[in-house]
């Protein structure tokens, strides 16, 4: 399923999206697609790891309970491991 996007850019903006489209033999909307898809999963894992981050401190301050130095290392283990995912890397 489509569905039609009406988006005010700059005319910098679109002339680049049109060469490219140009380039590579494909429709605007399908360039855009392509290249917005990974920054859009980008700003959602960074979002979903402030809000964590946030509710793990509003815990903390409520309970005084820290995580230990292994538990902070599993953590950013997995963010790491997300962050590749997104990046395609892993």
């Amino acid at each position: 399923m489509s569905r039609q996007l009406n988006l005010r850019v700059s005319d910098e903006f679109v002339e680049r999206l049109d060469r490219v489209s140009r380039n590579l033999g494909q429709p605007m909307a399908a360039v855009l697609e392509r290249v917005s898809t990974p920054a859009l999963e980008l700003v959602e894992a960074d979002a979903l790891f402030e809000n964590e981050a946030l509710a793990a401190w509003e815990e903390y301050q409520l309970t005084g309970k820290q995580v230990t130095a292994a538990g902070i290392e599993e953590i950013f283990a997995e963010s790491l491991l997300k962050a590749k995912r997104v990046a395609g890397d892993a």
